[in-house]
């Protein structure tokens, strides 16, 4: 895996209709066959929004249709607590 594109940042609406930004990272094997997205600085409960709006806007540019996607969502870092990931279906 290499990375295709890092820190970059979009917008996006929340569910309480507000326009936020947000920040994804995505790596893509040589063949760009498969490739992960890691959401960050995201609300763990806007990732889906999230990824709603990357499907129509910056997804379709930079990967193949036939992509098979892993989808992480990073919640953001809160003191003293240890970092996590929530595995999203590419339905999300």
């Amino acid at each position: 895996m290499h990375p295709l594109r890092q820190h970059h940042e979009f917008e996006y609406r929340s569910r309480s209709g507000e326009d936020l930004l947000g920040r994804v990272d995505i790596w893509t094997d040589v063949a760009a066959t498969r490739a992960v997205l890691v959401l960050r600085d995201l609300p763990v409960g806007e990732a889906a929004c999230a990824l709603n709006a990357l499907n129509d806007t910056v997804l379709p540019y930079l990967l193949r249709p036939d992509t098979r996607l892993l989808i992480l969502a990073l919640h953001p870092l809160e003191a003293g607590v240890k970092a996590r990931a929530l595995v999203l279906p590419q339905s999300a």
